[in-house]
């Protein structure tokens, strides 16, 4: 789940984020944070080792100490992309933004700030957001187990279905094209559709040849990348366009 936290300086906002992290964390969910300053400075101290090695033309460039790591990115990241490598890399059950008014995903707001779009809450009371954060990181984990299609065949659209599942209307046997295999297809980070009929025959098919290749062991994950890249006669890798 991703939530912004937004507000003018000193409404409040980051030691309401601070509260939150720690109550989820408490509470068994991992939480990675990303925070929006349109003031701060990243530059490093001219001359220090990070600072040559992005003069150079690294980037990212990355300094780990046995404290941690940080990771400087040069020019202007997307949030988009910025929320994607957090969740690639370290899959959070929660990220959360702070200080970034706009942006397609849910946002709640501090102070007297006027609401920007997608705002869910205005200067929720701690309880109320971590229900909405917990319900939203339900929801979601349901979501990732219905098919995806939208076919409506249960009555219900795959996010509706997902909410009435976790307030105990519906049962996840509820959805007619649950796959009885477990396939998931990605095309560009983004998850394909797949229903009962599709998922059982990528996994057959798959699996049934599969098993005439050493190394393979029936009942086992599978996990199979097709890069969109071809190999020149020097066996170098270069994008198709």
């Amino acid at each position: 789940m991703i939530l912004g936290v937004y507000g003018y300086q000193d409404s409040g906002k980051t030691t309401v984020v601070e509260k939150l992290v720690k109550t989820l964390v408490k509470d068994g969910f991992k939480v990675a944070s990303l925070k929006h300053s349109a003031h701060a400075d990243l530059e490093d101290s001219h001359g220090k080792d990070t600072w040559r090695h992005a003069e150079a033309g690294s980037n990212p460039v990355t300094l780990m100490t046995p404290e941690g790591a940080v990771v400087r990115i040069r020019g202007k990241a997307p949030v988009e992309k910025l929320v994607r490598m957090l969740k690639d890399s370290f899959v959070p059950d929660v990220v959360i933004i702070e200080g970034l008014k706009d942006g397609p995903y849910p946002k709640v707001s501090f102070g007297d700030i006027k609401p920007r779009k997608g705002t869910v809450m205005s200067n929720p009371s701690m309880g109320e957001l971590v229900a909405y954060v917990k319900n939203g990181v339900a929801v979601e984990c349901v979501l990732g187990s219905l098919p995806g299609l939208d076919c409506h065949k249960c009555g219900l659209d795959c996010l509706s279905m997902a909410e009435a599942i976790v307030e105990g209307k519906k049962t996840i046997q509820d959805c007619e094209e649950l796959a009885s295999k477990d396939v998931m297809i990605t095309v560009g980070g983004k998850r394909i559709a797949t229903g009962a009929f599709v998922s059982e025959i990528v996994d057959d098919t798959i699996r049934g040849m599969l098993s005439s290749l050493k190394g393979y062991e029936p009942g086992k994950d599978v996990e199979i990348r097709l890069q969109a890249k071809s190999r020149d006669s020097k066996g170098r890798t270069s994008k198709r366009v």
